[in-house]
């Protein structure tokens, strides 16, 4: 009994220097939390328009997409490329994804929230999860953007809780922040390329694990309906969750939007119908 106190003390003793680790890695990664404003929102950090998109746009959308990341046999679709598109922009080469994501309804959402009108500049078209782990978008961004950042959500069906839903922690958005200079300096040089958001998760994934857990915070597991959309604030918590079946697809759009006045990194935001884009071109998903 005696040899088993001394296990259990050892590994009790073992677990706090571990919890210290990580909070002292916390804190060294990110600024403090922000002050209560309009910017947050609401409590929760994201909002959510049931039925949102026509199903027409929806229809045109998922014909474009598989003319180019499927092929049909026997009537039955096949996943050619079940990630999407390899670009985070197919917005510039193909209309039926600029109409979905310049919606009237997405559009006006978004300058409700963020309190401008805000251009799109970044897809990912997958119909399987991004398996993206925990972390906030913000990082992601130059200081200059802070708040005017949102991103979607669009399920082009009812999502399967096997397929590897979206999950997010509501009220993670008043937490302390990890910013893009903090997280490149704590990656050695040769994982400060392209590719960086990815290596980060090495660092960011435990270090989130930890903050959900010692928090004892909720994880909300989206699962919508066809149509519905999604729309989080650029610090709150979230991830492409794993799936339990992979024959299941996922089939989504998602969308980030930039405000036009706070994006000075890429050329000047243009105007489509009722909503914005930004006139850029390529970019990686990191896949």
């Amino acid at each position: 009994m005696g040899y088993d106190n001394e296990v259990n003390t050892g590994d009790k003793s073992m677990i706090r220097e571990i919890d210290v680790e990580l909070e002292e890695q916390y804190l060294a990664l990110t600024i403090p939390e922000p002050s209560p404003s309009s910017a947050d929102w609401n409590q929760n950090g994201f909002v959510i328009k049931k039925g949102l998109i026509p199903e027409n746009l929806m229809q045109d959308y998922e014909r474009c997409w598989v003319q180019n990341n499927a092929e049909v046999i026997d009537g039955v679709i096949h996943l050619t490329r079940p990630g999407g598109w390899p670009d985070c922009t197919p917005y510039r080469r193909h209309p039926e994804v600029m109409e979905i994501l310049m919606h009237e309804g997405i559009s006006s959402t978004i300058e409700e929230l963020i309190g401008e009108p805000a251009g799109v500049h970044l897809n990912l078209t997958g119909w399987q999860t991004t398996t993206r782990n925990w972390h906030q978008d913000t990082y992601l961004n130059p200081p200059h953007v802070g708040d005017y950042y949102v991103a979607i959500w669009l399920a082009l069906e009812t999502i399967n809780p096997d397929s590897g839903p979206f999950q997010l922690v509501p009220g993670s958005h008043m937490w302390r922040t990890v910013t893009m200079e903090k997280i490149l300096n704590a990656l050695p040089e040769d994982k400060r390329d392209y590719r960086w958001p990815k290596y980060s998760e090495e660092i960011l994934t435990p270090l989130f694990e930890y903050i959900i857990e010692s928090r004892n915070a909720e994880v909300l597991t989206y699962l919508p309906e066809r149509g519905d959309v999604l729309f989080w604030h650029g610090r709150l918590l979230h991830r492409g969750s794993f799936q339990n079946n992979p024959t299941i697809p996922r089939r989504s759009l998602i969308a980030h939007y930039s405000g036009i006045n706070h994006r000075q990194d890429m050329p000047k935001a243009e105007q489509h119908g009722s909503g914005w884009y930004f006139p850029i071109d390529g970019g990686n998903t990191g896949r």
